[in-house]
């Protein structure tokens, strides 16, 4: 089983979804980050889970579409809560759209989202995945909230900012992976596994997805944005334990700094080996991920979903 044929059919899945066409200007905005492409990792590993556990991954495309769906809502607000002008390459949503059609957009996408989980064949199931939906969006809510909270902060304790990312990032990945064993008939122990591997693969990501933020290329938005909205990341929170002298906190979290200053910065958490501990946190996430999955009968779809932790943490952008 081809990663290419799943994605295929859930970009397919998800062009018939999003079928409004009237308003013109909401359903543009509404259709602008799905219709651009992304990496479609969340649904993947859904439809991956559920072919893991022995149904075969169609079952669980409604699904997909509504957690891709979720994810895109949060990128439309996050973007307009960071005042991030850029996103998968191109101008954000509510920087071509402008703020107020952006927040309707990301609202519907939310909306359909559950339109979508609702099409799931087995009643009982669709109750069970749009409850589980529903606690996840809350807790990415609240995830949310910590992190701009953070942000005022001068310092967080790693344990802190571990429970931010679980809520914020990881909880879509863990039920990625459990709603698709779920919807794929797993045994409570299949269920509970890709659970855990779902969740510790989100962490990596997360953490991953920080260490990009400073040396990553091409990755769809300004190299330095988490500097500039000082945002506590595993690299921030290692650099303020491990440095005596805090002279690089003057530019951390100014909206203006330079992008030398932003490279002064940058070279300095590569100096005291900050990136150097955020990648290897990373990769001890992704190995548990990995190690999780030592439940699951061997499959191509396993073997897919082993894969995808390795690239969490070898990607570029």
């Amino acid at each position: 089983m081809d990663t290419l044929e799943i994605k295929e059919a859930i970009d397919k899945a998800i062009e018939n979804y999003l079928y409004e066409k009237e308003p013109i200007l909401l359903y543009d905005a509404v259709k602008h980050l799905p219709f651009a492409g992304g990496k479609r990792l969340r649904p993947i590993i859904a439809c991956l889970a559920c072919n893991a556990v022995g149904s075969e991954f169609t079952k669980a495309i409604p699904f997909a579409v509504a957690l891709e769906l979720i994810h895109t809502f949060t990128l439309v607000h996050d973007d307009i809560m960071d005042k991030d002008e850029e996103r998968r390459g191109m101008p954000a949503v509510h920087k071509k759209f402008g703020e107020n059609i952006a927040i309707l957009a990301g609202d519907a996408l939310f909306a359909k989202a559950f339109e979508v989980a609702s099409y799931i064949k087995d009643a009982a199931i669709a109750k069970i995945i749009l409850r589980n939906l529903a606690i996840m969006a809350k807790e990415i809510c609240e995830g949310q909230e910590m992190d701009i909270r953070f942000e005022e902060m001068e310092y967080v304790e790693e344990k802190m900012f571990l429970e931010m990312i679980e809520k914020k990032t990881a909880k879509m990945f863990e039920h990625a992976a459990m709603g698709g064993a779920i919807i794929g008939g797993g045994n409570e122990k299949e269920v509970k596994a890709l659970q855990e591997y779902g969740k510790s693969l989100g962490m990596a990501f997360q953490i991953w997805d920080d260490c990009l933020d400073v040396i990553g290329k091409d990755i769809g938005k300004p190299v330095g944005s988490d500097i500039r909205e000082g945002k506590k990341t595993l690299i921030y929170i290692y650099a303020y334990k491990n440095s005596e002298d805090r002279e690089w906190l003057k530019n951390y979290g100014r909206e203006d700094a330079s992008k030398e200053e932003i490279d002064e910065i940058i070279k300095f958490f590569e100096e005291i080996r900050a990136i150097e501990y955020a990648k290897n946190k990373a990769i001890e996430f992704a190995a548990k991920a990995i190690k999780a999955l030592d439940v699951i009968r061997e499959s191509e779809a396993k073997e897919k979903l082993a894969e995808m932790a390795e690239f969490a943490v070898k990607r570029e952008k």
